[in-house]
């Protein structure tokens, strides 16, 4: 009995430091590498392809740029989805690739800020999520599970 007492508060706290430390890992990874991880990355291709560090450094460039433009298609094409589903009004769904732009590289910094811009524009967050996966909640609907800005 004495030991249940042990037992199963201790396999509990190890849930909950096994899903936080899940949780920021994954956080972390959405948000993508900062610039000076980015510079060191570079480097460490150069070094490893005998390529100039400037040379690699935009080859990296031209391939998020290049992710990022797909991203934004997708995301606009099912913003049209979702105009034409009647979830929000053509002129929303520009508001929402204007705040797209605006908010660009900051990853999942600013949801609650997002989420009150959805309020504020009258789009249902939920309804949108299923869309393009930002909002209601993550890992429903047919959702890209991106924020906006990445």
């Amino acid at each position: 009995m004495r030991n249940k007492k042990i037992i199963v508060p201790a396999i509990a706290l190890g849930a909950i430091i096994l899903g936080t430390s899940v949780y920021v890992t994954g956080a972390l990874a959405f948000q993508g590498p900062s610039e000076e991880r980015r510079s060191e990355m570079a480097q460490e291709l150069s070094d490893k392809l005998g390529i100039e560090k400037d040379k690699v450094a935009t080859a990296m460039d031209e391939i998020r740029s290049e992710r990022r433009e797909a991203r934004e298609a997708e995301v606009s094409s099912k913003l049209d989805e979702a105009v034409a589903d009647g979830v929000i009004t053509a002129q929303q769904k520009q508001q929402i690739l204007d705040k797209q732009v605006e908010l660009r590289g900051q990853g999942g910094k600013n949801r609650e800020e997002m989420q009150q811009w959805f309020e504020d524009n009258g789009i249902d967050s939920d309804k949108i999520h299923d869309y393009i996966g930002f909002g209601g909640g993550m890992g429903r609907g047919r959702g890209t599970g991106r924020t906006l800005s990445e």
